[in-house]
């Protein structure tokens, strides 16, 4: 039985979460005990559609004015000078492009020289409806 093979039947996965987990496991063999390379394995469930919004940040101690790069309908890509470190809470005002204002609490799960990746940990009901209305639209 090849190492493919043996994946699926431990973990009965899908053929393409067994590729990228034989993908890792091949990477990590190159890499070495001592490496430290970063392997991401995508585990996103809702699609990113590209965008560019306004976008209003409060971490608590400032103000941030930046640009949506990507949004979902569980987080967004934010493009900022700023330095947001992983695990920051914060409070997020996206502003569409007809000017409807969507507000919610996130976290930071990603952090890149361009911006941070937020996770939306918190939306209002109705803001909830009319945000899943606004991008399933996009």
């Amino acid at each position: 039985m090849d190492k493919l093979q043996l994946i699926k039947e431990i973990l009965h996965t899908d053929a393409q979460t067994d590729q990228k987990i034989y993908e890792f496991i091949q990477s990590a063999k190159l890499c070495g005990p001592d490496c430290e390379k970063v392997i991401q394995i995508d585990e996103r469930e809702n699609i990113r559609k590209p965008v560019s919004l306004r976008v209003n940040i409060n971490t608590g101690q400032e103000r941030i004015m930046a640009t949506v790069e990507d949004v979902s309908l569980s987080g967004a890509f934010i493009c900022t000078r700023k330095k947001i470190p992983r695990g920051e809470q914060l409070a997020v005002r996206l502003i569409s492009s007809t000017g409807e204002e969507f507000d919610f609490i996130s976290e930071v799960v990603r952090v890149e020289p361009s911006g941070v990746g937020i996770l939306i940990k918190s939306i209002s009901p109705f803001q909830e409806d009319k945000f899943q209305q606004f991008v399933k639209k996009l």
